[in-house]
């Protein structure tokens, strides 16, 4: 028994003496060469005041204190962080070159691995790249590429593998997911050897590092894997990974301040960072509930200076294999060694390398689809509208993607746009100017109508279908593809506006007037077709016809009433309201089913709008009713052309004078 109690003794301070050591060696690596700043010491009173046993968030569970610790990040990250331009060869989930590329919607491409890991299979996480503006409005892509189950973008995949000042990054990836492989079947000693491997020649691999580490931890080398992961915060001091991997191991030792801090850290990087809130909010709670108060000592000697990540603080890895004749920075930003772009060999490259396979031409809006293809937007989407809702190349099915497309949520892919934009700068001009000259924007008018008219000629997209007139709406569901393309382009121009024909038959083209119809909103169906709500705005007549990308267009002029004399305006003012009180006599009398059916149409029976000199063509509910009442087409056609009120006034009395004279009174049951 003596001899049991002596040895539990002896254990015991062997243990005491082994965290002595370890907080002796954490004073002497973690002695600030710099006076702390005002956060840091913000942050040990934060700590400080938690502790107290009548704190308000004392008797939270770990999950209630994760938005928490997302508050105390946002709080604390606008005086730590600062916006930091990172190279589009990086993936920001790793840090590393970009292996096995997986292109997203919103154009940002990032590991094949580090987008489909199992740690993300359970939780909601955003691109990183994305604008915290966006984030949450639509679904995560990173979300969208593991359901959809993306494919690699073949494009990107060359672009980085003809790059041979990066092969020996591509070399070290698969050995380290080698390791990785190894670790995971608790082979630990060939994982080490592995990672041991690549720092013998790459000492500052940051993912080497993080993964010996990780393998330390398992068999319990605190040390080393504490020796370990701080390398990787030196190099790699933007990688919240590395952070919560300390964090990690230092509350597995029980230290769960420094524990808090180290998440922190991480949680700066990215707020929204859902493991790094619950990593966070676990050694919150560890803090909370820690009865050992020398664990606060313990911080004052820690080095916090690791949390001012800025510009300043700029420890990056410095890739020393490979060389590169070339200035040019793709990420746009200060030249540095951390920078892949410094490795990028476009010596062999060429502007036909970056081609659309559809329109054989320098790539413009490139966009990747699911199955990893890159074509241009609008050749993507040309494509699709003549054949089926499928990948020109593979003819995967793109369903589900093209509605995406369609509604500009699919953003350009970014690396491909930045190399055309910094190797190929002339050749991207010139097909910029090809791009405009193919593609007409729509009528170049102002989006309200004016009163006065200038006899200006200009060219309008021309929909050949049904009469419409001024005020008036117009639905259409449009399904053709000359006409799909033609609704896209104008919806993306200011004014929204196109003009709508009647078809000739005597001339076999269409009529010689029309009407500018604004659209009011739109929507897409899956396989591309649009319903598109419209309504009319002026009247124009057509100079010349023409035709672009197979639907017509036409050079027209608007027109507008004649101008009316004094001495007719008074009559021509009294006649306006009683031809619109006559219509709603008639209105009346109606049977309560057809009263309802016409106010649905209407949107609410109009009013009259008195008749004023400068007006163009004349009050809104004259163009309503003569669209509505029972009238022949080439009727309402001389009514459209018609540039005399008066002669409109006289085709509606006509109209009713027929109406009213072969018109039944309502019954009372039709009125109840």
């Amino acid at each position: 028994m003596l001899s049991n109690n002596c040895h539990q003794q002896n254990k015991k301070s062997q243990v005491r003496r082994h965290e002595r050591a370890l907080k002796k060696n954490y004073r002497k690596k973690f002695t600030p060469k710099v006076k702390q700043s005002s956060i840091i010491n913000l942050s040990h009173q934060f700590l400080l005041d938690l502790q107290r046993p009548d704190a308000p968030f004392f008797s939270y569970t770990i999950t209630e204190l994760e938005p928490i610790c997302q508050q105390i990040a946002i709080e604390q990250m606008s005086s730590v962080m600062q916006s930091i331009t990172t190279c589009p060869l990086i993936c920001l989930f790793c840090e590393n070159l970009i292996y096995e590329p997986i292109t997203l919607y919103c154009g940002h491409t990032y590991c094949e691995q580090c987008i489909k890991v199992d740690e993300f299979s359970s939780i909601s996480i955003n691109c990183l790249r994305c604008s915290k503006d966006i984030q949450g409005q639509i679904q995560s892509p990173i979300v969208n590429a593991r359901e959809k189950n993306y494919s690699k973008n073949h494009f990107v995949k060359q672009l980085i593998e003809r790059t041979a000042s990066l092969k020996f990054k591509r070399d070290n990836i698969l050995l380290c997911h080698q390791a990785q492989n190894e670790y995971k079947n608790n082979n630990y000693e060939k994982a080490i050897d592995i990672y041991s491997k690549i720092l013998n020649e790459y000492d500052d691999d940051h993912i080497a590092l993080y993964g010996r580490a990780k393998v330390y931890r398992a068999l319990n080398q605190i040390d080393r894997a504490l020796t370990d992961i701080e390398r990787v915060i030196q190099v790699k001091p933007q990688w919240a990974k590395s952070y919560y991997c300390r964090s990690e191991i230092l509350f597995e030792m029980k230290h769960f301040t420094p524990a808090l801090l180290s998440s922190l850290q991480g949680l700066l990087i990215d707020p929204e960072d859902q493991i790094g809130k619950q990593i966070m909010a676990r050694h919150l709670h560890g803090v909370l509930h820690d009865t050992d108060s020398r664990e606060l000592a313990l911080t004052n000697d820690m080095a916090l200076d690791n949390l001012r990540l800025t510009k300043d603080d700029n420890r990056m890895e410095m890739i020393t294999s490979g060389t590169t004749d070339n200035k040019l920075i793709m990420c746009r930003s200060k030249p540095s060694a951390a920078c892949l772009c410094t490795l990028f060999d476009c010596r062999y490259l060429r502007a036909r390398d970056l081609e659309c396979s559809i329109c054989v031409n320098l790539l413009w809006f490139p966009v990747t689809t699911p199955c990893g293809h890159v074509f241009c937007r609008e050749c993507l989407i040309r494509s699709i509208d003549n054949t089926q809702v499928q990948c020109p190349m593979c003819k995967s099915s793109l369903e589900e993607f093209f509605p995406m497309l369609i509604q500009a949520h699919v953003n350009k892919t970014e690396i491909i746009s930045q190399v055309i934009e910094t190797y190929f700068p002339n050749e991207l001009n010139e097909r910029q100017q090809l791009f405009e000259q193919e593609n007409i924007q729509g009528a170049a008018i102002p989006r309200s109508p004016t009163t006065n008219v200038v006899p200006t000629i200009f060219e309008i997209p021309i929909f050949v279908c049904v009469l419409s007139l001024p005020c008036c709406t117009c639905p259409l569901h449009v399904f053709e593809p000359r006409y799909r393309l033609m609704m896209r382009r104008t919806i993306e121009t200011q004014s929204r506006t196109f003009g709508m024909c009647t078809y000739d038959p005597q001339t076999e083209t269409f009529a010689d007037y029309g009407t500018l119809l604004y659209i009011r909103g739109l929507v897409y169906t899956r396989d591309g077709r649009s319903i598109v709500d419209t309504i009319g705005q002026r009247r124009f007549r057509v100079i010349d016809r023409g035709v672009r990308d197979e639907y017509c267009t036409g050079h027209v002029q608007l027109i507008q009433d004649d101008p009316i004399e004094q001495e007719d305006f008074d009559d021509l003012y009294q006649l306006n309201r009683d031809s619109y009180n006559r219509v709603r006599a008639w209105f009346g009398q109606l049977d309560a089913y057809r009263r309802t059916l016409i106010t649905r149409q209407l949107e609410g029976y109009p009013s009259c709008d008195d008749l004023t000199q400068n007006s163009t063509d004349g009050p809104a509910w004259a163009w309503i009713i003569l669209n509505i009442l029972p009238i022949e087409p080439d009727i309402q056609y001389s009514a459209l052309m018609s540039q005399s009120f008066r002669s409109r006034l006289q085709i509606i009395n006509n109209t009713m004078d027929f109406l009213l004279g072969h018109q039944q009174p309502a019954t009372m049951a039709d009125e109840t």
